[in-house]
C-alpha cells in the first residue's frame, strides 16, 4: 500500500507537473492529498473525461510537457473517442499518463453497473494498444512502475496507463471544510417526497441520491415502480428522464446533482428546443462529486437557472434552506414545465447509508408496468 502524499512525490520526481480528470472513490484519498498539493502540481478541475483528455492535450502542445488524467474505468469507457481519433499514433500522437481505477475488478465484489466494465478494462486497453501497468501492492515496486511510464511516454508519444485496485492507496480523512448551507440531500428528498401527489415519475441521479430515494420509499412502505434509479452513466439521468417526459403525461421529475449536469450539460439545450411541459429538473448543488468522496466541482462559478432559462426553459429558482422548500415544490407542481429548481445543500450523507436491494432490471419492469398502465 501507499499513502497518496508519497504517490504524490513519485509523479513530480518523474516530472509530471500537470493534472487533471473525473473522481472515483479508490482514488478519493490520492485526491485529497492533491487538493492540499496543488503548489507541487497544478490540478484542473473538469467536467467530464473526454474533457479531461483534451485539456491534457492542450496542456502538451503549449508546454512539451506530459500531463496525468485520471479517472474511473468507466471513464476509459467513455473516452474511447477520444482517444482512438485524437492522441493515438495514427493521428496527433499526444502522450499522457492515464491513471485509472480498477472498479468491479473480476473476483471482488462490487456495484452491478461496474461489473462489465471490471471485467473488460484491461481488454479494452489492450484493443485500443495503450500499454498499462496494473499499480503493484508493493511499496518499493511502485517507483519503478512510474519510472517505466515515463520512459513509455517520452519514447512513444502516446498514452500509457496505469490501473489501481480498490484498497491499494491508503484511507486517510480530509480536512474538513465550513458548510454554509443546513439542509443535506436526504431532508430535502423526504420534504419533495412528502409533497408529491404519488403517480410522479423520478428519475434520479446515480450514486447517494438514488440511494437516499430508495431508502426513503423502504421507510415509508411505499412501492418503487414510479421511481427510475440511474445506475452508473453519470450524467445521464436528465437525458432518461426526458426521453419519458416525451411519452407520457405524468409529471416527470429529476433529482439531479451538480457534478451530473455539468458531465452533460448539452441536454438543457434540447430540454428547452422540446420543451415538455410536464418536466421538472430538480437539482441538489454541493459544489461536490459527493458519491465518491466529495471533490469539489466548478458549479460554484456557474449559474444552473441562467443556463436554463437561456436553453428555453419556462421558470428557474434556487432555495438555500428548508423553510421555503415545502412552498416551492407545491408551486413547482402548479407551473408548466419544463421548470428548474436548484436546491443549495450541505456535502455528505449518513454513514449507514444502504444501497438498492432490488435488482435492477426488476426496477426497470415495475416501471414499465406503471407507464403502460398510465
Amino acid at each position: 500500500m501507499i499513502n497518496g502524499d508519497q504517490l504524490i512525490n513519485l509523479f513530480t520526481k518523474e516530472g509530471f507537473e500537470f493534472i487533471t480528470g473525473i473522481p472515483c472513490s479508490i482514488l478519493k484519498d490520492f485526491l485529497f492529498c492533491l487538493s492540499e498539493k496543488e503548489k507541487m502540481i497544478e490540478h484542473i478541475i473538469p467536467t467530464n473525461e473526454e474533457e479531461a483528455i483534451s485539456i491534457a492535450v492542450g496542456y502538451y502542445l503549449a508546454t512539451a510537457k506530459i500531463p496525468i488524467v485520471y479517472m474511473q474505468n468507466s471513464g476509459l469507457a467513455r473516452s474511447v473517442d477520444v482517444l482512438t481519433s485524437l492522441v493515438n499514433k495514427e493521428v496527433y500522437r499526444i502522450p499522457m499518463l492515464l491513471l485509472i481505477s480498477w472498479r468491479g475488478e473480476p473476483g471482488k465484489k462490487d456495484e452491478p453497473q461496474h461489473v462489465k466494465i471490471g471485467r473488460i478494462t484491461l481488454k479494452l486497453l489492450e484493443t485500443l494498444n495503450i500499454p498499462y501497468t496494473i499499480l503493484s501492492k508493493d511499496k518499493s515496486k511502485i517507483a519503478k512502475e512510474i519510472k517505466k511510464a515515463k520512459e513509455y511516454l517520452k519514447e512513444n508519444s502516446l498514452p500509457y496507463a496505469i490501473v489501481v485496485r480498490k484498497g491499494l492507496i491508503m484511507s486517510r480523512q480530509p480536512k474538513k471544510t465550513r458548510e454554509f448551507y443546513t439542509l443535506t440531500r436526504e431532508q430535502a428528498i423526504k420534504i419533495i417526497i412528502d409533497n408529491l401527489k404519488g403517480d410522479e415519475i423520478i428519475v434520479s441521479t446515480t450514486g447517494k441520491t438514488s440511494r437516499e430515494l430508495f431508502e426513503y420509499r423502504e421507510a415509508k412502505g411505499q412501492s418503487h415502480e414510479t421511481d427510475f434509479y440511474t445506475l452508473g452513466s453519470m450524467g445521464c439521468s436528465t437525458s432518461i428522464a426526458l426521453g419519458i417526459a416525451l411519452k407520457t403525461k405524468k409529471k416527470v421529475i429529476v433529482f439531479d446533482g451538480d457534478g451530473s449536469v455539468l458531465m452533460e450539460m448539452g441536454t438543457l439545450a434540447t430540454i428547452g428546443h422540446y420543451l415538455p411541459k410536464n418536466f421538472y429538473h430538480i437539482i441538489f448543488e454541493n459544489d461536490a462529486h459527493d458519491s465518491t468522496g466529495g471533490q469539489k466541482t466548478v458549479s460554484n462559478t456557474v449559474s444552473f437557472n441562467k443556463i436554463a432559462l437561456a436553453s428555453g426553459y419556462k421558470g428557474a429558482k434556487t432555495i438555500f434552506n428548508q423553510r421555503k422548500l415545502t412552498d416551492v415544490i407545491k408551486s413547482l407542481k402548479m407551473n408548466s414545465g419544463p421548470q428548474m429548481l436548484v436546491i443549495k445543500i450541505r456535502k455528505g450523507s449518513r454513514k449507514d447509508l444502504g444501497r438498492p436491494t432490488t435488482i435492477p432490471v426488476e426496477n426497470k419492469k415495475l416501471l414499465m408496468r406503471f407507464l403502460k398502465k398510465t
